[in-house]
């Protein structure tokens, strides 16, 4: 019953943009705790902020403005981040489910996906699903959702809702804004990282493209533990600690030569 009540909030929340604790109250019949338990767990789930004596919806269209543009994103470590996909795809089988983040890692992963055979792929990057639909036979399934501006992705409740209709996939890949072993990976943007935090949920396998400039950065919202982590592939100049603290928790790491 409490699921289908913070069902509704939602929809609430969407409709009107803005809602009072006091509203809450008398539409569901609730206490004024309960209202703020549940307000609680939407906060955590990115689809509201909290304000004084209610909530509104979340902007999925604020970019933080510790983000650079996508852009200058893409052509950061340009040559590591082929040299990183190139060396995840050996781990990719054929006939798998897999969940795949907005990341510019990961698209160069997506551009490589021509030579593998039937996968399913789930995406909220509309530039990841486009690569994979028009290079490849793979079905894609691209993850609905509020449109962030100047991304070409989507992000909120309703993506992360998108994903209660699969039961699982078999792997998660997973970029990052920032990573460190004590924190795991993190994101700038909290609609983001609760997205790939439901990736990581569904997800049988995660691995993780991190370059090299990642690690010992710090962002805004925590994703996952480090050692949730089955396969890590990082590039040449990640230093040695780090990936040899991640080996003895029992993570795969592959560190290319680039």
């Amino acid at each position: 019953m409490k699921y289908d009540r913070r069902r509704q909030m939602k929809q609430q929340f969407l409709q009107k943009k803005q809602v009072s604790n006091k509203e809450l109250c008398e539409m569901f019949s609730i206490s004024i705790e309960t209202v703020r338990r549940d307000l609680n767990i939407l906060e955590k789930e990115g689809v509201i902020r909290r304000v004084y004596g209610g909530a509104v919806l979340a902007d999925d269209n604020i970019m933080p403005e510790s983000m650079q543009a996508w852009n200058a994103r893409e052509a950061h470590n340009l040559p590591q981040k082929q040299a990183m996909a190139q060396a995840l795809l050996r781990y990719i089988p054929d006939n798998s489910t897999i969940a795949m983040d907005s990341g510019t890692s990961i698209l160069e992963i997506a551009r490589l996906l021509g030579s593998k055979k039937n996968l399913s792929i789930l995406t909220n990057s509309v530039r990841t699903a486009a690569e994979i639909s028009t290079g490849t036979g793979h079905t894609v399934y691209m993850i609905g959702g509020a449109m962030k501006q100047d991304e070409m992705i989507t992000t909120g409740f309703l993506a992360t809702d998108f994903l209660s209709y699969f039961s699982h996939v078999d792997i998660a890949l997973i970029s990052a804004d920032g990573f460190t072993v004590s924190e795991g990976i993190s994101d700038y943007s909290v609609e983001m990282g609760t997205l790939k935090a439901a990736m990581i949920e569904k997800a049988d396998k995660v691995y993780a493209c991190i370059d090299s400039s990642k690690f010992s950065a710090g962002a805004f919202y925590k994703v996952c533990a480090a050692d949730r982590l089955d396969l890590l592939v990082t590039d040449a100049g990640t230093p040695r600690q780090p990936l040899d603290e991640l080996r003895a928790m029992g993570v795969q790491v592959v560190q290319t030569e680039v």
